[in-house]
């Protein structure tokens, strides 16, 4: 919602009035779907974000792009894929029907691009004519307080026997391709190294699986560092959320599938001064497009692992890292929202002619 939001800004600071974000609650599907066939009966465009994650695992927003379809054949349909190459066999699954009731795709990664060109679901034509358009940063740091930053650092810090030598920090939403088992491993890897390493997550697990969390809880006390673990969950305040994750010393983000413009929890760090330690890009050129990005990757500070290392690895990444600290840069994205946006609008006129 984040990014929907800021995009929606971005657009109507260009063309005033021309984007309108609804949301409908998931305990109401038909109200959802009448709700698109309404926009659709308009002749206006109506633009899905997938995975749509606020509704779980609930299969009803693969499904509802095509059954408002089938309620009228105007307006156009457009779905940016914030994944596709990474998705689960399930939610790949429950968004065929979507996918074959769309018009016109973005994706906001050339990996995930890449791999869509591959799926049979799709024509030739739509396929090619999907652009990529980086997203911009869903959290900015403008209002980050330095008393309250130096406060977190000398909380985070601690004192005598339980001070950290190191802060790690980790931002964003938990799940499988985030590796928060690994999070934890490469504490304990640097603890048996004599390293005293304090772990801060802002963020928290998926709503709709708080089992996760439990597991998580479970597995830091098995590993013996649940006393090192400063489990902040989510911050709602933009200023105290920039605030508490400029108090950590390296950010660790171990994607399964490779850092990417796509990723959020990444655009939101890297505008901070601080040593980033990730995995590699599965392309190249996923930085193309995104030049200040790519500035970030390309700071002595950052530091990339093969996606298969292990914690032993991601540990001695984390004291490289820290070890340039004072190379380490913040970059500024505020202008990618704009880039964005008449990307877009492009977009949107093209799809209106099809």
């Amino acid at each position: 919602m984040d990014y929907a939001h800021r995009l929606a800004d971005a657009v109507n600071a260009l063309r005033p009035g021309f984007v309108a974000v609804r949301t409908i609650e998931p305990e109401r599907p038909t109200a959802f779907i009448g709700a698109i066939a309404e926009e659709l009966e308009r002749n206006r465009i109506v633009h899905f974000q997938m995975p749509i994650e606020g509704w779980g695992n609930s299969v009803v927003p693969g499904s509802a792009l095509l059954a408002a379809r089938l309620m009228t054949r105007k307006g156009r349909i457009a779905i940016t894929l914030h994944e596709w190459a990474s998705l689960n066999r399930l939610r790949y699954l429950s968004m065929v029907p979507d996918i074959l009731a769309c018009d016109g795709f973005v994706f906001v990664s050339p990996q995930q691009r890449e791999s869509f060109l591959a799926t049979p679901l799709v024509g030739a034509a739509k396929k090619q004519a999907a652009p990529v358009i980086p997203i911009g940063p869903n959290i900015m740091p403008a209002q980050i307080d330095p008393e309250r930053v130096a406060a977190e650092r000398v909380k985070l810090r601690g004192r005598g026997a339980s001070e950290a030598d190191v802060v790690i920090g980790y931002f964003g939403v938990l799940y499988a391709s985030k590796r928060p088992d690994v999070l934890l491993q490469t504490v304990q890897a640097l603890h048996k190294r004599g390293v005293k390493a304090r772990l801060l997550i802002c963020g928290d697990f998926l709503w709709d699986k708080p089992k996760d969390r439990e597991a998580f809880m479970a597995l830091a006390h098995e590993l013996g560092v649940a006393a090192w673990l400063d489990f902040r969950g989510r911050i709602d305040d933009e200023g105290d959320l920039m605030a508490t994750l400029s108090a950590a010393d390296v950010f660790l983000l171990p994607f399964t599938d490779g850092i990417s413009t796509r990723r959020g929890s990444f655009q939101a760090v890297s505008q901070l001064a601080i040593p980033l330690v990730s995995t590699e890009a599965e392309r190249q050129d996923e930085f193309a497009l995104a030049p200040t990005l790519k500035a970030k990757i390309d700071n002595p500070s950052t530091i990339l692992c093969p996606v298969d290392a292990t914690p032993e690895r991601f540990a001695e990444a984390v004291l490289a890292a820290q070890a340039r600290k004072a190379e380490a840069i913040g970059v500024d994205l505020a202008g990618l929202w704009a880039e964005a946006a008449l990307a877009h609008l492009d977009f949107y006129d093209r799809l209106q002619m099809v």
